[in-house]
């Protein structure tokens, strides 16, 4: 399964981009948000990237690609030394972004598919439109928003169809904000792209996005060792905070994980933190609705999606074992009527597990 993700750029930040050959993500003025951090932590490498320029009075909205990124590491920068290199957002301000990721080129088109046609032109079926960055657009402004299989699938299609299949060559481009067109162009002075972040189990206690970034950070794709049991073992796609409706429902963590050449589960993890046990009530309607949303005969939003393939996950961090009430245990496991062996685990401070 082929994963993607697309990032925000405007026409004065994408030819920095292009020109040294990373993206990367904005906090405002802050130095630090572990929210921007684990969206960055879940894009693995060889990971597709996308570009996305957000329509202006003179530039109507569209999409870029393709790339990848070249590696797991994502990097820090903080104070000036995150607007660089010479990195302006709006009105001409000192853009910072503060995590950052290091891509390659993978197939570049020069022209960008506009964005009424990829989001707001009907396509034959429902399920092909870009129902992630429909929800992107409606409910926030997320810079880094990942894409389900299909719908990579049907960007790059998109694209290939705007440039009639033609692509260029090169190793760095730049980007004429006139024509609004990529070009192939020279590597552009380096510059500092910051230090590799790394999460510690201390940062776990911090709170529940803290949590899914650790785990986040451990994942990988393929040979996953990190808890298999919880988040599978031959990991084909990562997923966090996956819309779920026009609501204000976030899928914690979901992946996907290859069983054999036509099988595959779909573990919808829910996430709990000792700062968000009042929650824990509330698990197994999450995950009750999160079923209905992702089943093909239901809300349809997981191509492949059945009673049994679709595995419903509680994860709770806790300071002690068997702190989870039995009747949410049991309301949980009674999902299994509507998906495939619902699970409960708690992991300590030590991340240690255990199956309740």
């Amino acid at each position: 399964m082929v994963r993607g993700h697309v990032y925000i750029v405007s026409e004065t930040t994408l030819p920095m981009h292009l020109g040294h050959m990373f993206v990367g993500t904005s906090a405002g003025n802050k130095d630090n948000n572990i929210g921007l951090l684990a969206d960055m932590l879940r894009v693995k490498q060889g990971d597709l990237i996308f570009f996305y320029i957000e329509a202006m009075t003179s530039l109507k909205g569209r999409f870029f690609g393709v790339f990848k990124a070249s590696d797991n590491v994502v990097y820090h920068l903080t104070g000036e030394a995150a607007t660089q290199p010479n990195l302006f957002g709006k009105l001409g301000r000192p853009l910072k972004l503060i995590y950052r990721k290091k891509i390659e080129p993978v197939k570049v088109f020069p022209a960008g598919v506009l964005e009424w046609i990829a989001l707001d032109k009907l396509p034959t079926y429902s399920k092909e439109l870009l129902w992630s960055l429909i929800y992107r657009k409606l409910k926030d402004g997320r810079g880094n928003t990942m894409l389900l299989p299909w719908e990579t699938e049907r960007l790059i299609s998109l694209i290939e169809d705007a440039n009639a299949g033609q692509s260029i060559s090169g190793q760095h481009y730049s980007f004429n904000s006139s024509t609004c067109t990529i070009h192939g162009g020279d590597r552009t002075v380096d510059h500092n792209i910051g230090q590799p972040v790394c999460l510690h189990l201390e940062d776990i206690k911090k709170g529940e996005i803290a949590f899914q970034a650790y785990i986040l950070q451990n994942l990988s794709i393929g040979d996953n060792t990190f808890c298999p049991e919880i988040f599978g073992k031959n990991i084909v796609w990562i997923g966090n905070e996956v819309f779920a409706g026009l609501g204000m429902q976030r899928i914690d963590v979901l992946t996907i994980e290859k069983l054999d050449d036509t099988s595959y589960i779909y573990r919808i993890i829910e996430l709990k933190h000792p700062k968000s046990v009042e929650n824990i009530p509330f698990a197994p309607e999450q995950l009750q609705y999160y079923i209905s949303w992702a089943r093909e005969d239901c809300g349809g939003h997981l191509l492949g999606g059945k009673k049994f393939n679709i595995k419903p996950i509680l994860l709770a961090l806790t300071s002690e074992f068997n702190s989870i009430p039995l009747n949410i245990v049991s309301s949980i496991k009674q999902l299994s009527s509507i998906a495939k062996d619902p699970e409960v685990w708690e992991a300590n401070l030590s991340f240690q597990i255990k199956s309740l």
